[in-house]
């Protein structure tokens, strides 16, 4: 300013005005003693800093004041380094607070910004100059207003607190931010700010919803164990399958985990699945023709549950494409999965369940379902053993094939002798087959036999020059295994230089072409012969809880194997020690179940007090 435009004005408007104070004692003392002395700013926050002196004349109480300025270093590095703070204040609270990662605003009491780092255009995408126009309410939700302090009410009366509230982008998506502010006094002004910093919680919220959905998953998983655990519980107490597939539809529903259940079993001879239990479902759903199923169809998880080639669990998250679907409750399924009921390569039914969970059927969901499949996919299966087994009729299927490189049975073993099956048991390392040996020397058929691929280990149990009998162990996938799976038992089987030729047995109503379709796949050069009905001996139909069915299952195979391979006859065609190597047991082992066995048999039938 030139010396004249001084004039009249108060000296107060020199100075840095936190510093107003201190010059007013420095006159003071200057009036009182005569002489002050020291260092100064003058022209505000950005002005320089002078030498000042301060003489008092005796008249009229007159200071001459003395301002001489300093710009050397030395003399600034040796000014007060708190006025060096405050004269840097703006720039370095600006340059302090642009380094911040977290939103950092101050928001005046006229509802405009005043303060604003560069993580928010970071984080918003609007330009320093577009901030500046904008109001606060411009970045915050509509819906969220009366969670922001100073967009709703005065910023005087707001107290400090933290809220979680959405910041909007340019491009309008919402990022949630927890905003933590507090209100503040300017004491020159009066003026009210609201001061606050913004943290992104995008990834905290992601954490957390991923921990609440492993929590959700793993109470899931642990009521599906309840669930299995119930199931494998009415297996053993009734084994009758028909309870058993409703008791699990209502557990399952009565779990919560699903809103609706349902269990179809494959009609026999035909092409569609039945109802066999239901819970929840008040829809048309007694019958599914799987033959009618087109792409994108009603019925496509189904279709991809059961297809034979690669059943599994099946996913879908639109119900509204599933026609047959109508629950107690409508619009209360999110998510369908088919879940194949299957033994072996055979799929005897399917379990249909929905559920109202929006992320349901995880990985280890659907693993926990497919184990609970396979489970009732066993029950099915041994309930039509069973049904085979004490059945009075039976159809008989007569296959055939020539010499070739998949010969069932024997899978192609030049032998010059005939080999047929006496009888069969299934083992731990594979099925265990006892064979006749007719017109070749069984030591030499043994050797051919155990050059093949499908043979674990042979033993020559009786051997003549041109006859005898043989231990055979197949691993799997061997003929009674294929058979077995399908539905059916190997009966018959015959191995001559010209083919092969083996009998199997189903049950009257079971679906032969199936069965037929299911060895053909495995065996292509075999031939179906002959279908016929056959009534059963009745005297040889095994009669349900006989003394038999009270072993151990272990109790009965080692029985099963000793007794085939010769070890109750006399002389002995087998030692204890050889049924052991069949069975990969310790020979007291087998000596124990032996002996258990044999006592239970005796005591059932020799035991007075029974009588």
């Amino acid at each position: 300013m030139e010396p004249e435009e001084l004039e009249d004005y108060p000296w107060k408007v020199v100075f840095e005005p936190r510093r107003i104070e201190k010059i007013q004692a420095a006159l003071d003392t200057a009036l009182a003693e005569g002489r002050w002395q020291g260092e100064a700013r003058v022209g505000g926050m950005d002005g320089s800093h002078v030498e000042l002196t301060l003489s008092s004349l005796d008249e009229d109480d007159i200071v001459v004041w003395s301002l001489s300025e300093t710009s050397s270093a030395e003399e600034i590095e040796q000014a007060d380094s708190e006025t060096l703070l405050l004269a840097e204040s703006p720039r370095l609270a600006r340059t302090v607070l642009s380094t911040i990662d977290d939103v950092v605003y101050v928001i005046g009491d006229d509802g405009r910004f005043w303060f604003w780092n560069e993580c928010l255009a970071e984080t918003t995408g609007y330009t320093y100059e577009e901030i500046g126009e904008m109001n606060p309410r411009d970045f915050i939700p509509e819906d969220q207003y009366e969670y922001v302090p100073g967009l709703m009410q005065s910023i005087g009366g707001i107290d400090d607190r933290r809220v979680r509230v959405d910041i909007l982008t340019a491009e309008g998506e919402r990022i949630p931010h927890e905003f933590d502010g507090t209100t503040f006094e300017d004491p020159e002004t009066g003026r009210s700010f609201r001061c606050g910093i913004a943290r992104d919680i995008s990834k905290r919220l992601e954490r957390e919803q991923k921990i609440r959905r492993q929590r959700d998953e793993l109470a899931t998983l642990n009521r599906l164990n309840t669930l299995l655990f119930e199931t494998t519980q009415e297996v053993i107490r009734t084994g009758n399958e028909g309870p058993i597939m409703q008791i699990l539809c209502e557990h399952a529903v009565e779990s919560d985990i699903y809103r609706c259940a349902w269990v179809g079993q494959r009609e026999r001879g035909a092409v569609r699945f039945t109802c066999v239990a239901s819970e929840g479902f008040e829809g048309d759903c007694e019958t599914i023709q799987t033959d009618e199923m087109t792409n994108g169809g009603g019925y496509e998880i189904i279709r991809e549950a059961i297809n034979t080639d690669n059943p599994k669990v099946s996913i879908c998250r639109d119900p509204s494409t599933v026609q047959w679907l109508e629950t107690e409750h409508e619009d209360d399924i999110e998510s369908l999965a088919a879940v194949p009921l299957g033994h072996g390569d055979t799929v005897y039914g399917c379990l249909v369940l929905g559920t109202k969970r929006p992320n349901a059927f995880s990985s280890r969901e659907q693993t926990a379902l497919a184990v609970l499949g396979h489970m009732l996919g066993t029950v099915l299966h041994a309930a039509r053993t069973q049904e085979l087994v004490s059945a009075t009729s039976v159809v008989e299927l007569e296959f055939e094939a020539t010499h070739g490189e998949h010969l069932p049975l024997f899978f192609g073993s030049d032998i010059d002798g005939t080999l047929s099956l006496e009888g069969s048991v299934p083992g731990s390392e594979g099925w265990i087959l006892y064979l006749s040996v007719e017109g070749v020397d069984p030591a030499s058929a043994a050797d051919a036999l155990r050059a093949t691929t499908a043979v674990e280990r042979t033993r020559v149990i009786t051997d003549g020059s041109t006859s005898g009998r043989l231990e055979v162990v197949f691993s799997p996938p061997s003929l009674p295994d294929v058979v077995s799976a399908a539905g059916a038992t190997l009966q018959e089987a015959t191995l001559t230089p010209d083919g092969a030729r083996f009998v199997v047995e189903a049950p009257t109503d079971s679906d032969i072409s199936h069965i037929v379709d299911h060895i053909n796949e495995k065996y292509p050069e075999v031939d179906l012969l002959a279908t016929r009905k056959r009534d059963r001996d009745p005297a040889m139909i095994p009669q349900p809880g006989s003394i038999l069915d009270e072993l151990t299952p272990r109790q009965r195979e080692v029985l099963e194997v000793a007794y085939r391979a010769g070890y109750f006859d006399w002389p002995r065609e087998s030692t204890a020690e050889e049924v052991a190597d069949a069975l990969k047991l310790a020979r007291p082992t087998v000596h124990a179940h032996l002996r258990k066995g044999v006592l239970r048999i005796l005591s059932e039938h020799l035991d007075i007090n029974k009588q």
